[in-house]
């Protein structure tokens, strides 16, 4: 064979090897696409709940419209859903078996699991966004509260707080800040209430003062607004009361979805509209996943 013929022929056999390669470059790519979409199309199996009873701090809704909501959105059968005063009073109910399960956050349950093996958890895909409720009237705090949010946010002040009181606190440690600084003596002040109902995030001390994420990212809207905050001590169930009778002005945290799909699902649902007239929240300030605790 000349040098011609020779060539020709690694030619054409680097091109047919080329577009070999690429038909199965090709055929990879739409195989794992495929696979991707057939992962995000399953759903998880949430049966283990099925005629089951659970318990959670009680939300904008009735307990039968949220039993309602979670067998609507979970395709499951609860068969009862029973409000606690506290976390303490939902981990009891877990415990002698009145309830079978709790809903909270991810972030709750390890931090429950990591602390007491007796409990387990089933941690969901879905997202739920933290925010702060106040009444619906005082729209010129609403901004307020949801500009600082946005500017701690951006500066990456947020995650700094998160990473240190919620994600990196040591199993063996408990939240330590315990104070938030006076702006000035004769600044306006905004009374928050807190529970400690979802720690690590709200969290109360063993001496029922407040301590850790709460207090410090409080600490730092307080710079930004330029008002002093007044932490007030309030049980989750009575937040509502407490914020209808001036009580105080913000309630530390209510968990909303953040998935589309879950907030489609809450639309029809009447308390939510009757919340809508009394209150606003304003922005997300932490983002952490839906969670069942459960006993081993």
């Amino acid at each position: 064979m000349n040098f011609k013929k020779w060539l020709t022929a690694v030619c054409s056999a680097a091109v047919l090897t080329s577009a070999s390669m690429a038909a199965v470059a090709a055929q990879t790519v739409e195989t794992q696409v495929k696979d991707s979409a057939a992962v995000k199309s399953e759903k998880p199996d949430y049966s283990f709940l099925n005629g089951k009873i659970g318990t959670t701090i009680s939300t904008m809704f009735g307990e039968e419209a949220f039993k309602g909501l979670v067998n609507k959105y979970r395709g499951t059968n609860i068969e009862k859903i029973i409000y606690s005063d506290s976390n303490a009073s939902a981990l009891a109910m877990l415990k002698s078996g009145r309830a079978n399960f709790i809903i909270t956050a991810d972030i709750t349950a390890d931090y429950v699991t990591q602390r007491n093996p007796e409990f387990k958890s089933f941690n969901c895909i879905d997202s739920r966004d933290f925010v702060m409720v106040l009444r619906n009237s005082d729209a010129g705090l609403k901004d307020a509260l949801d500009s600082a949010i946005a500017k701690l946010k951006e500066s990456g002040k947020t995650d700094e707080l998160y990473k240190k009181w919620v994600k990196e606190l040591p199993v063996g440690e408990e939240p330590s800040m315990n104070k938030i600084e006076k702006v000035s003596d004769t600044a306006e002040i905004i009374y928050v209430g807190v529970s400690g109902d979802a720690p690590p995030l709200d969290y109360m001390a063993a001496d029922g003062k407040p301590a850790g994420y709460n207090l410090a990212l409080l600490a730092e809207i307080s710079k930004i607004i330029g008002k002093n905050i007044e932490i007030v001590s309030i049980d989750s169930k009575a937040r509502y009361a407490a914020l209808e009778s001036k009580k105080i002005d913000v309630f530390f945290w209510q968990v909303i979805p953040a998935e589309k799909e879950m907030l489609e699902n809450m639309k029809p649902i009447e308390d939510r509209s009757v919340f809508n007239k009394k209150f606003a929240v304003t922005k997300p300030y932490c983002t952490v996943k839906t969670a069942f605790l459960l006993k081993k």
